[in-house]
């Protein structure tokens, strides 16, 4: 036991974690478990490695290191084999590019002759529109307060505001503290001080049928673990949350559930086969649309979506990014919560930087770069801590 342990430390140092081998994966965030998953490939010693969207929840540092780890294995004669949908990763590490769309394979190219704009149109066949919001319109009264929020050693003494009608994207690094706070205002976690106001009066919220009942809802990150319950129906996915409200005596109206289930199907173009298909059996996409319109048809007042995209096609993420951006044209408050860049720049209209438990700056669409935005979630230019 003692040698399996200092081989499994030996991996772990090599990929910068800062755990050991004795800690318990179930305590790690998301993306330490991920980490552990690839440290898990490394210790065999394989003539192929099949990376099946590694960097979903790493930050960007990590994702240096798992490249860097990447690079060694080539040079050891290793083949790999990377799926993902960012694009970045794909024009950064790869050699030549296969891509399927639909479950059919629609062609191979060398990467050093293609384009980003060429392989997007290959896997979605149609170009996106992937520019920053720099849209302005007028916005509605103050939705959700937070003044002087901290949870111990999570994140400490946050305050900000979101308006109807409102993008707000939070960004940082892994441990920022970002996920923390939603889980505070969806009642997961209790604040050690501070307040919540909705609406301009004051809340306690103990737990999610509290928040549920003042109107805040949560896309969670890991959506197959903490938002479906994959076994089910389409449609009892859909309406989970509202059971009770839809009894018919002991039993639950059926036809009530299927009618919300139509009407957020095609609001929101979720491709099923209909309302009895597994949830389980759909898309990343198509399961991230299940899981929005389940909150939707709540008329929640504040829709908070905590990584939106992690782990969905490039086509679906156009998709979803789309719809926040209607959501809040629609005097819905939204905040949003992303581990991408580029995604904070192109759904939000102010970006809040979080570093280390603490808000660090707060940019509108209109002052934000991508320089200002890295340094101020490095904790570099923290005299200007909010």
């Amino acid at each position: 036991m003692v040698k399996l342990a200092d081989q499994t430390n030996m991996i772990l140092e090599k990929l910068n974690v800062g755990f050991d081998a004795k800690t318990r994966v179930g305590d790690l965030s998301i993306a330490n478990q991920q980490m552990v998953e690839i440290a898990r490939a490394l210790t065999v010693d394989a003539k192929a490695v099949i990376f099946d969207e590694p960097t979903a929840s790493l930050t960007d540092a990590e994702k240096v290191v798992l490249f860097d780890v990447i690079a060694d294995l080539k040079r050891e004669g290793v083949g790999i084999i990377y799926i993902s949908h960012r694009m970045e990763e794909i024009f950064k590490i790869t050699d030549r590019i296969s891509v399927l769309r639909d479950g059919q394979y629609q062609g191979t190219v060398a990467t050093a002759d293609s384009t980003e704009e060429s392989v997007t149109q290959m896997m979605i066949g149609r170009k996106l529109d992937l520019s920053r919001n720099l849209s302005h319109h007028d916005l509605g009264a103050v939705a959700l307060e937070v003044r002087g929020l901290s949870c111990g050693k999570l994140y400490q003494d946050v305050s900000f505001e979101i308006r109807r009608g409102e993008v707000v994207g939070f960004y940082g690094l892994v441990d920022a503290g970002r996920t923390e706070i939603a889980e505070t205002l969806f009642g997961l976690r209790d604040p050690s001080k501070g307040q919540i106001l909705l609406d301009g009066e004051e809340i306690r919220i103990h737990s999610p049928a509290d928040a549920i009942a003042r109107g805040i809802s949560l896309v969670p990150e890991d959506r197959k673990g903490q938002g479906l319950v994959l076994g089910m129906s389409c449609r009892d996915n859909m309406t989970l949350p509202q059971v009770d409200d839809l009894k018919a005596g002991s039993f639950v109206a059926e036809g009530a559930e299927i009618a919300i289930f139509d009407q957020y199907r095609d609001r929101l173009d979720i491709r099923t086969p209909g309302w009895k298909a597994r949830v389980g059996n759909l898309s990343g996409g198509n399961q991230q649309k299940i899981v929005i319109g389940k909150w939707l048809s709540m008329h929640p007042n504040v829709l908070i979506v905590d990584e939106p995209t992690r782990g969905i096609d490039v086509g679906s993420k156009s998709e979803i990014h789309k719809l926040l951006r209607e959501l809040a044209a629609q005097g819905y408050a939204v905040m949003v919560i992303s581990s991408e860049m580029p995604e904070v720049l192109h759904v939000s209209d102010r970006i809040i930087a979080m570093y280390s438990g603490r808000v660090m700056r707060t940019f509108t669409s209109d002052e934000v770069s991508e320089d200002n935005l890295i340094q101020a979630i490095s904790g570099l230019g923290g005299d200007q801590a909010a």
